[in-house]
């Protein structure tokens, strides 16, 4: 399933009642996103729940010892028996403290010695002897064991206590993703124009294009000489799909102004070639604001209908005020059919 999917049906699925007594169990590739959704779950659950960021624990059983969930073994005070001192993570999520999440990352990893007390936490919501929070709540992610990350089988008993999710990228809803996490504009028409790059993960090969990995990319000053860049990019994605994005950042770089297309919507420039003309219409969207929707929708209308698609879907993402805009309506009108998926 995709993120918005898994997302959605996961919290409708915590919703119900007894809810929280399910255990999702995201599995995907490596850096494909199950940790941000995860993530995103988890804050909207503190959203409809009240939970505060102290009730709130991310744990990776791959990083830790059975010791840091049983507890440390200590003297009774009257020296008639060992008790046992809870952990602080689990500690902040224990029985009376409300509503509680509990985000268990790269369960996959964990050896058995990990998965024995595991299974206790997630079924009966004790972590050795403490019992947790009434209302806890619980995600898992983890990767598969064919893609060569250091996932280990689960042991039935575990795996019969969780709910296994698959998680797959998806375009649109990393598209999605993209325009509210600052993602730059070119990276994100290079995406449209290559979508196979986005997650062209092999397991055979040690660096690969992932969501997460071109999130990496995304982080490269811009301003590095493009021989170095290509570099850094090769070492976030690896050697072919850095070749191909380094050019299109070139291409980029030598395209029209997108300026033009607010100051003369009828004259701006319409470039011929797909991949200069997917950069380009990237850096147009980065423009859409209350003041220019109604430039871009006028320059919207001179191009092919599936490359207005593309601008005006890329142009809603960023700013939904644009279906106020003027002409919009006409336009949509118009081009209803692609908007179908017809």
């Amino acid at each position: 399933m995709k993120f918005s999917t898994l997302k959605n049906s996961i919290l409708t699925q915590f919703k119900q009642e007894n809810g929280h007594l399910v255990v999702p169990f995201l599995v995907g590739q490596p850096g494909g996103g199950k940790s941000a959704c995860a993530r995103e779950i988890a804050k909207e659950l503190q959203e409809a729940y009240s939970i505060p960021d102290s009730r709130v624990v991310e744990f990776n059983p791959s990083l830790r010892d059975p010791v840091d969930i049983m507890g440390i073994p200590f003297k009774s005070e009257d020296g008639t028996h060992s008790e046992w001192l809870p952990p602080q993570e689990f500690f902040a999520i224990r029985a009376g403290q409300g509503p509680s999440i509990l985000i268990l990352e790269e369960l996959s990893d964990a050896g058995m010695a990990m998965q024995n007390p595991l299974c206790r936490v997630i079924l009966d919501r004790y972590a050795g002897q403490m019992k947790l929070s009434e209302q806890l709540f619980i995600i898992a992610t983890g990767n598969r064991v064919e893609d060569k990350s250091g996932a280990n089988r689960l042991s039935t008993k575990l795996g019969n206590r969780v709910r296994t999710l698959t998680f797959d990228s998806d375009v649109e809803d990393w598209m999605t993703w993209a325009y509210s996490h600052g993602i730059n504009s070119t990276l994100i028409s290079f995406i449209k124009f290559r979508p196979a790059l986005l997650n062209s993960f092999d397991p055979k090969v040690s660096v690969n294009p992932t969501p997460r990995s071109w999130e990496d990319v995304n982080r490269i000053p811009q301003e590095l000489e493009a021989a170095v860049f290509y570099e850094h990019a090769k070492g976030a994605v690896g050697e072919g799909a850095a070749a191909e994005y380094a050019a299109f950042v070139k291409v980029a770089n030598e395209m029209p102004d997108p300026q033009e297309v607010i100051k003369n919507p009828e004259k701006a420039p319409l470039p011929d070639r797909p991949d200069v003309l997917y950069a380009y219409l990237g850096a147009v969207e980065a423009l859409v604001e209350k003041k220019t929707a109604a430039n871009i929708i006028k320059y919207a209308t001179r191009l092919s209908p599936e490359f207005q698609t593309v601008l005006m879907i890329g142009c809603y993402r960023r700013f939904k005020g644009i279906t106020s805009a003027k002409g919009f309506s006409d336009w949509a009108i118009a081009n209803a059919n692609l908007l179908l998926g017809k």
